[in-house]
């Protein structure tokens, strides 16, 4: 269970989301969330892996000398990239599952750059976009001595905020640095998936012309008075959820709704939307202006590590229950996630888990993510 006040916690998922409308106030996502944590050291970074250079380096707590040498010599001797270049994204993982604190010791990287900033060479991080030669992820260190009584919370307020960083940060690139205030249709016929305006009742009040494509294209989602129908049962509820949350303030949503249709299967990602002709108001005043609360983004399912997933169920042994809970995993979502989007108790699944785990010779659910992303083929 996340150990920090509900409160704090609502302004740091209102805090992300700003930030991906608004790209100056990611420094204040990353201050809000170090204190959270407690003592950290926080970065969004990217990298590309071919060059072997980086592509950005935003931080908190990190000194301005060490933040220049990093980009001006260490980037490139970073040992932990090779092995964030193919960790799932959504997945949170522990950096010594990335690389063992013996191997990292023996590194000029840590000796020269992490050891001189009071040993922070450990933490956890999160991906937040991925492709063949780049990725960005946000990674949060803390020393050595402090992982002990820090761990549990810094993992745990990972998985939870993961999802909504990931969500931000795809939403504002889609954006594609398109301002969202008054001409904010305009803005999102630049994005080229499709992207939905709801209210709160799930009414479509704007449909981008890559929607409307998708819509006319498919048979797996319908409109019915203006609103989101789907024929998968589950896929409907989680919709149905997650848009009732957003609407409240109480949460956004966490793993990617899939739709199953007749040809591949679609990923349908719900996100909170705020522009200057839908502020932010009380759900009730928000309802009877009609206007729109939430972006929903449609796209086909793409799955990099679906071959990976294949090969280490078979590997394995995993019951075709155990591979969907992976799978659920591998895509963002959590054990409890799984039980509701599947209909099942938590102990169900939580014991599926537990199967999983033992079967891949695990102990933690950041460990088989890692072990499955490491049966993807290299590109």
């Amino acid at each position: 269970m996340l150990d920090i006040a509900e409160e704090s916690y609502g302004v740091l998922v209102r805090r992300v989301y700003s930030a991906g409308l608004d790209r100056a106030r990611w420094s204040e996502f990353l201050a809000d969330l170090s204190t959270l944590i407690g003592r950290s050291w926080i970065a969004l970074h990217g990298h590309d892996t071919v060059r072997n250079v980086n592509l950005g380096f935003l931080t908190h707590n990190y000194s301005p000398d060490h933040h220049s040498s990093y980009l001006q010599h260490f980037a490139a001797r970073n040992p932990w990239n090779a092995q964030a270049a193919r960790v799932p994204v959504g997945a949170v993982i522990h950096s010594q599952i990335l690389l063992e604190p013996g191997v990292l010791k023996r590194t000029e990287f840590y000796n020269d750059w992490i050891r001189p900033q009071d040993d922070i060479g450990t933490g956890a991080g999160v991906t937040l976009f991925r492709d063949r030669e780049r990725f960005l992820r946000l990674s949060c260190n803390v020393r050595f001595r402090d992982l002990e009584s820090m761990e549990a919370r810094l993992l745990g307020l990972l998985e939870a905020i993961g999802p909504h960083v990931q969500a931000s940060f795809q939403l504002s690139r889609r954006l594609a640095g398109a301002r969202v205030g008054q001409h904010y249709q305009d803005a999102l016929q630049l994005v080229p998936e499709a992207a939905l305006l709801l209210d709160p009742t799930g009414r479509i009040t704007f449909a981008n012309a890559a929607a409307e494509r998708l819509l006319e294209g498919t048979r797996a989602i319908a409109t019915a008075d203006g609103r989101i129908t789907l024929p998968d049962q589950s896929a409907q509820q989680a919709l149905e959820a997650a848009l009732a949350a957003i609407t409240h303030g109480t949460t956004s949503p966490g793993a990617p709704i899939t739709i199953r249709t007749d040809t591949a299967p679609l990923v349908a990602e719900l996100f909170p939307f705020v522009s200057g002709e839908a502020p932010v108001k009380p759900p009730l005043l928000v309802l009877l202006e009609g206007l729109p609360t939430a972006i929903l983004m449609l796209r086909r399912s793409t799955s990099p590590l679906g071959d990976a997933l294949e090969s280490a169920a078979e590997r394995y042994g995993w019951s075709p229950a155990e591979t969907a809970l992976c799978r659920h995993l591998l895509e963002g979502g959590s054990v409890r996630g799984f039980s509701e989007r599947r209909g099942v108790s938590f102990h169900t699944a939580r014991n599926q888990m537990r199967g999983v785990l033992e079967k891949a010779g695990v102990q933690r659910q950041s460990a088989l993510v890692a072990l499955v992303a490491s049966l993807a083929p290299r590109h």
